[in-house]
């Protein structure tokens, strides 16, 4: 008994030294590869709904709220004028609030100049003043209080520090403490009754500046810069710049000053509840859009939203629309192109310059007038339609010192005079030349690829419809035949790279040997896996993947050696 327990113990001993093997997770014989390295085009990213996204940014406001103690709507602002950079929000904060709240337009660099207006004297024999005097009263102590706003920018500034929607509510407008001031001042000569005054506090008006209306205090709003407009300019400026597109930079509409008009303000006066929602969309567009590790999905009428820490243009695919692009610009994936030269490339291609560069290459000016000419004959013998002058076409000289000879321009004469006139136009035509050429070269074999894409998209469909017909007759299964997929997939990949690479040779200057050398092999592989894929039937299953292991070698290697991965 004793020598099987002492058996038992041993066996337990050695099953937990055992698990304490495997599950070390310690393995020195496999190194851990960093698919950073291997990958050239690795990349890192996530794929977010509206309402992830939405969290996402309220999580930031939040935690910028609380470290600063300023209101949320304050926090959004400020992060949306600095790319959502919280460490640089809260050192310029605390540095320079000042400064800083100037920067973002939340508040006037400095006061707006307004003239004082003197009230007029009030006259000891009248009586008390009646309901239009009384209100003309009013109008003029609100008059008079616009100079002292600058004594009472700086209350007004705390209070939009405090809460952004103050600067939205009638305290705020300039002339409500300092007319009841006036009115305790006048109330010291002329006792008037608490009914009266009251009366005459309900009838205190204002003029506004947009629709010329004097109309009560109540119905205006004034920003931080203390410009007070009426209710309905408000609204109606509101609808026209949301209609334009414009959420987040709406500013005042007092000239010269550049304000933004708080969010809650927008919401408060906007009555209409689809311009409201526009409204919201806007300003979630424009706070993704400044936000550096978000980008919207191009794909038509997708929501979904990408995020990465590493901005690099690399290819991010969307899970829902299985769009492709480059994280960084937004468009079509372009590796190994970065992307200002792709941006230059289809810039030159779409736009009219090539057509001035085929006109300087194919036609000549006037020596005499310098218009420019068209050959439409054989006969070099040229006339300007424009002055007359009789040239030759080759040597662009006078046709008079051609002598009788009708090709002896052809033959080489020391003649400085028709040298001289014609080095300019020939340095020039010939430089238009050879950037045509150049031009031309690239784009052919860049439009040759985008092309054959196409052509290779309709063999993939046929085989999928032969693959179909076979696997229905019972001659094998999908698996069987998944090699051929796998193929034409990686046959577009390569291709689809190889095409990218022309606009990056077009604007190269150093490296270009090598970089022609790789591009000439990728190129060679791919056409030899493009004929075995178009035989893929009668092609040996092993001969098409040793093939395919090939070109993807080659354009993995391409990219390592050209593709500009950093951030």
């Amino acid at each position: 008994m004793a020598d099987q327990e002492s058996d038992m113990e041993y066996s337990s001993d050695n099953d937990y030294e055992f698990e304490d093997y495997y599950n070390s997770g310690e393995d020195c014989d496999i190194e851990q590869i960093d698919p950073k390295r291997t990958d050239p085009e690795y990349f890192v990213y996530e794929c977010l709904n509206v309402e992830e996204v939405e969290k996402l940014l309220n999580e930031s406001v939040e935690k910028l709220s609380t470290q600063l103690q300023i209101t949320p709507s304050l926090a959004k602002v400020l992060l949306h004028e600095t790319r959502w950079n919280t460490a640089e929000v809260i050192e310029r904060y605390r540095n320079n609030a000042s400064n800083l709240l100037v920067s973002a337009r939340i508040k006037a660099a400095a006061p707006p100049s307004v003239p004082a207006v003197t009230p007029p004297a009030p006259q000891q024999s009248s009586p008390v003043p009646s309901t239009s005097s009384a209100a003309a009263v009013a109008t003029a102590a609100v008059s008079s209080s616009s100079s002292s706003s600058s004594s009472s920018s700086s209350t007004a500034t705390c209070s939009f520090l405090a809460s952004v929607p103050s600067c939205s509510v009638n305290s705020a407008i300039p002339g409500t403490s300092s007319s009841s001031s006036s009115s305790s001042s006048s109330s010291k000569a002329h006792p008037i009754s608490s009914t009266t005054a009251t009366t005459a506090c309900c009838y205190r008006t204002q003029l506004c500046p947009v629709c010329v209306t004097v109309q009560s205090t109540d119905k205006f709003h004034a920003l931080a810069c203390q410009h007070s407009f009426c209710r309905d300019c408000w609204a109606m400026h509101f609808e026209i710049q949301i209609g334009q597109g414009i959420s987040t930079q709406i500013e005042c509409m007092e000239q010269r000053c550049d304000v933004r008009v708080p969010e809650d303000l927008v919401l408060t006066l906007l009555n209409r509840p689809m311009l409201r929602d526009k409204y919201q969309q806007f300003t979630f567009a424009d706070y993704v859009k400044s936000h550096p590790e978000l980008r919207f999905c191009p794909g038509p009428n997708c929501q979904t939203i990408i995020r990465s820490q590493d901005i690099s243009p690399k290819k991010a695919v969307c899970r829902m629309c299985k769009t492709a692009f480059c994280f960084r610009c937004g468009t079509d994936y372009h590796a190994p192109t970065d992307c200002q030269i792709i941006r230059k490339w289809l810039t030159k291609c779409a736009d009219d310059s090539e057509t001035a560069n085929y006109i300087s290459a194919h036609t000549k000016d006037c020596p005499k007038c310098h218009i420019c000419i068209e050959k439409n004959g054989g006969c070099n013998h040229m006339q300007c339609f424009n002055c007359k002058h009789d040239f030759c076409w080759m040597c662009l000289g006078d046709w008079k010192a051609h002598g009788s000879e009708y090709y002896e321009c052809s033959r080489y004469k020391e003649n400085p005079n028709i040298a001289h006139e014609s080095v300019h136009a020939q340095v020039g035509n010939e430089n238009a030349r050879e950037a045509l050429k150049k031009y031309l070269h690239y784009y052919e074999r860049w439009e040759n690829h985008s092309k054959s894409l196409q052509l290779e998209q309709q063999t993939l469909d046929r085989m999928r419809a032969r693959i179909n017909e076979k696997v229905m007759k019972g001659l094998g299964t999908w698996i069987d035949w998944q090699h051929l997929f796998d193929a034409a997939t990686l046959l577009a990949k390569c291709r689809y790279t190889l095409q990218y690479t022309y606009p990056y040779a077009y604007y190269m200057e150093s490296r270009k040997e090598l970089f022609e050398y790789q591009q000439a092999q990728l190129e060679a592989e791919i056409e030899n896996l493009s004929w075995k894929v178009e035989r893929a039937e009668t092609t040996d299953r092993g001969e098409l993947e040793n093939q395919m292991d090939i070109a993807e070698k080659r354009r993995t290697t391409l990219l390592k050696d050209f593709f500009p991965t950093e951030a």
